[in-house]
């Protein structure tokens, strides 16, 4: 157990650190930085630091609120646990400005997520490869999916057992959640067992990364285990505010905790893993990233490269709500009060019940025309309607979410000001190509049919989202931009490709163009978004990240950290 702190106290380490200089830096506790931390740290004549700007999660009450899988509502209402970032929206939304929430603590969003593990289609990592960045094709990012996978039904050749990350379904799946499978089948599509399998095509259970019932983030997975060894220090509650260059070199960092700023070095590398947001706005406040931008906000140019911050990608969602009125959904109502108060017992006895329940337990995905390679629509069914992320629903009713996987727009992210704490401005562009309200419609016509098939209409009353009133499709187009929201996976903005990419920001192996000791690693390298949910990928890139610092030749040679101390 780690001692207490508060942002106005010593770092939360492992070890108490005798100088601030390290061969590596780790920046970010999220999905990917908790891996990279805990594969550097394995090596005990290396010094490996992680700096995080939210809290740990390994004392009361956060460490409860991260080991109940529904323990997210209790975390994203606060912006101490979540950046409470926001998209702004252009006129694909009429302009509405929509909530991007982001992970600040500990797991990073694997802390504050669905706990759907899911990988994306295979075709999605062949087209990396094929953009330039070699050692990227599916058959390359396969291995490192099972190195570090541990899944309950077994090993085969899609999947591990033996890793840290348990892969399993929820014991007791939800009679809904069942029953939208079943509608799925009635209506003519294939049961799909293993989304992560042989084909992604099809409706079926989510395999989840829970542990017995227990949300298993990234941090809980990766970085506990680490945490007592003496080589790796922790700093939560640290806001990085730039990374410090000597030439074309990155050094070291400097860092806020409270209201003490401090010095940072690293003799080998740094890793930026903060995430699609905060990684691109690190890099621009740190002086790399497009010129024109930098001068505007007074910030003294060390890098000039367009692509920092450009290529913003996420899947616009919007969503088909029903009515419930047997009362079977999870809802904070009197006549669910008798199974609400038997909750903590099954949770505590048993691992069960609606505390272990994800809410997200079923889904699938489905082409919206003949002629795709691969399926452009994902479904994600909720036993419960929440209006808000962030509450436990007050209504019974059904929810399906129903989200483009390949969005035709890209966006934008840019530095509102050169304050590091200032929240940077998003521009996503949704739904400003008409082919994504196409794609929308078709999937929300679908997601309308599968409510109507007899595995699930007998749980459904009226359709209260988009409602029955809205039957053309100019109605239900209207609908489609009036509510678009985001299913939070933000990708892209640190885009990986060749050198010859005036738009990419890091190479094939991670490493930022034009720069030395300096990486990323996380979803925002992702040139173009994967079919699916993104937590299984950032970790999967944290894994590869480690692995090509690891490897043997220049990428290991380094100068003594005090070589860069003043």
């Amino acid at each position: 157990m780690l001692p207490r702190t508060t942002p106005e106290e010593t770092p939360i380490t492992s070890a108490t650190a005798s100088s601030d200089s390290f061969d590596f830096i780790v920046v970010g506790a999220g999905a990917a930085g908790c891996v990279i931390a805990n594969r550097l740290s394995a090596d005990p004549a290396v010094r490996v630091a992680l700096v995080e700007a939210g809290p740990a999660d390994t004392q009361f009450p956060v460490n409860v609120k991260t080991t109940l899988p529904i323990g997210n509502i209790f975390l994203l209402p606060h912006e101490r646990y979540n950046w409470m970032h926001q998209f702004s929206g252009g006129p694909g939304v009429n302009g509405r400005s929509i909530p991007c929430a982001r992970g600040r603590l500990f797991g990073g969003s694997t802390s504050v997520n669905g706990t759907v593990y899911m990988r994306g289609h295979a075709k999605d990592y062949d087209a990396w490869a094929a953009a330039g960045n070699d050692g990227w094709a599916y058959a390359d990012v396969l291995p490192v999916y099972k190195q570090h996978e541990n899944r309950a039904a077994g090993a085969n050749a899609f999947h591990g057992r033996g890793g840290e990350l348990d892969v399993q379904r929820l014991k007791d799946p939800h009679e809904l959640a069942l029953a939208f499978v079943n509608a799925a089948a009635e209506a003519g599509h294939v049961r799909n067992d293993d989304f992560n399998g042989a084909q992604q095509d099809g409706f079926g259970l989510f395999e989840l990364n829970q542990r017995n019932g227990v949300r298993l983030s990234s941090s809980r997975a990766f970085l506990h285990p680490a945490l007592a060894r003496p080589n790796l220090t922790v700093f939560a509650d640290t806001l990085v505010e730039r990374i410090r260059l000597h030439g074309r070199r990155a050094v070291g960092l400097t860092v806020r905790q409270g209201g003490t700023r401090r010095d940072l070095t690293a003799g080998s590398e740094i890793i930026v893993s903060a995430g699609t947001v905060n990684t691109p706005q690190l890099l621009m406040l740190s002086g790399i990233g497009p010129a024109e931008m930098l001068q505007r906000h007074g910030i003294a140019l060390a890098q000039d490269l367009r692509g920092v911050g450009a290529n913003l990608q996420d899947h616009p969602t919007v969503s088909l709500a029903v009515d419930n009125p047997g009362a079977q959904s999870y809802a904070l109502t009197w006549r669910a009060l008798p199974r609400n108060v038997l909750a903590p017992l099954q949770y505590a006895f048993g691992r069960r019940g609606m505390l272990a329940s994800n809410a997200a337990e079923a889904g699938g995905f489905m082409r919206s025309h003949p002629g795709l390679d691969r399926p452009d629509l994902q479904f994600t069914f909720m036993v419960g309607m929440k209006e808000s992320a962030r509450t436990l629903p007050r209504r019974h009713g059904l929810m399906c979410h129903v989200a483009v996987l390949r969005p035709a727009t890209r966006g934008t992210l840019e530095l509102a000001s050169a304050d590091p704490a200032a929240k940077p401005v998003m521009r996503p562009n949704f739904l400003e190509d008409p082919r994504d309200v196409d794609v929308l419609l078709a999937g929300l016509k679908e997601a309308r049919r599968l409510a109507t098939m007899p595995a699930l209409a007998r749980y459904a009353g009226g359709e209260l989202l988009p409602g029955l009133a809205k039957a053309n499709d100019a109605a239900l187009k209207t609908y489609i931009r009036a509510t678009c929201a985001t299913t939070y996976h933000p990708v892209g903005t640190c885009k990986m490709g060749p050198a010859s990419d005036p738009m990419a920001v890091v190479d094939s192996q991670l490493r930022v163009h034009g720069l030395e000791g300096l990486r990323v690693a996380d979803a925002s390298v992702m040139p173009d978004i994967i079919g699916g949910n993104t937590a299984a990928p950032s970790m999967m890139i944290g894994e590869r990240a480690a692995a090509f610092i690891l490897q043997p030749g220049p990428s290991r040679a380094h100068a003594p950290a005090a070589a860069f101390a003043t």
